[in-house]
């Protein structure tokens, strides 16, 4: 019997994958984090329907011996809407379904959706509703969030060899923060996602880590990429494997044509190959051997 312990996330996409919807709508599943469809509003007939979907799961994503019940809910909310923020989309809706053990204590369970809405009210986004389940723990939070866009974002799959690659940001925060058993608390970049789609950029979050998400970008498109470490921007704390590799940032990382980069305030870091290979160089082009590459549920 096959597993998918060690399978990897993108295997498991492809195993799935002939089983989900990819035509019929503007970005499908397998292309994207995010799929894209026209809204059925008459009053909109332009607008773009953005959905996503996240999970956090207790002793992976959050651990309540050093954070609390609203940071957690707020920085589960704030995660789940990178999808959106990276194609530009205004949030609009979410669905929450949660599955706690029934040993916890009501105030916990209140103080996370207490966090959700405190994100929530402050962007405009209606929490309406979602699911509720007893099991036996870890506890598990699912986010569904729905937002629109005026124009059809371009997806992963769309990249081409030859287009750099930038971020909005220094990455490796997340590492810090786990590593000082703090909570980090953002927002998501809706504005600067906003304007990088408008530039006619391709972004993604960095949920999983920078060379993560570079691999996903590969999987999609069939164009790797050649990192140049030493041109990675790095938050204060952080080393620069911490800025490769740390999962859960808010930023978010672009690319297109390198004129296009440039004109958005970006500094590219690297750029994409016609093979689907990702490398990581230092500054003399000689290959940098990391410990992980990343997240990876299923490796």
């Amino acid at each position: 019997m096959t597993t998918i312990g060690g399978l990897g996330e993108a295997e498991l996409l492809r195993q799935i994958l002939p089983y989900l919807a990819t035509s019929g709508y503007e970005v499908v599943a397998g292309a994207d984090d995010a799929a894209v469809w026209r809204s059925i509003d008459e009053e909109s007939p332009v607008d773009y329907v953005v959905a996503s979907c996240d999970t956090a799961v207790e002793g992976v994503h959050f651990d309540f011996e050093w954070m609390g019940a609203e940071d957690v809910g707020h920085r589960a909310l704030a995660l789940a809407l990178g999808d959106l923020a990276a194609k530009g989309a205004t949030p609009r809706y979410a669905l929450v379904s949660l599955a706690v053990p029934r040993s916890w204590p009501l105030d916990r369970v209140v103080g996370m959706y207490r966090g959700m809405h405190r994100l929530a009210a402050r962007l405009d986004l209606k929490i309406v509703g979602g699911d509720t389940a007893a099991i036996k723990g870890p506890a598990v939070l699912t986010l569904t969030v729905f937002g629109d866009v005026p124009q059809i974002p371009i997806a992963r799959a769309q990249v081409q060899p030859g287009w750099v690659v930038a971020v909005t940001g220094p990455l490796g925060a997340g590492a810090v923060a786990l590593r000082e058993r703090r909570s980090l608390i953002f927002d998501p970049k809706l504005d600067d996602g906003k304007l990088l789609n408008e530039a006619g950029l391709c972004c993604g979050d960095v949920s999983d880590g920078l060379v993560r998400e570079m691999e996903k970008f590969g999987a999609a498109s069939g164009a790797g990429s050649v990192i140049r470490a030493a041109d990675v921007p790095v938050a204060p704390g952080a080393t620069v494997e911490d800025a490769l590799t740390s999962g859960e940032e808010v930023e978010l990382v672009c690319v297109g044509p390198e004129d296009k980069v440039l004109n958005a305030g970006l500094r590219p870091f690297g750029v994409m190959t016609a093979g689907p290979e990702v490398r990581v160089v230092t500054a003399d082009g000689s290959p940098l051997e990391l410990k992980l590459t990343g997240y990876d549920h299923f490796a």
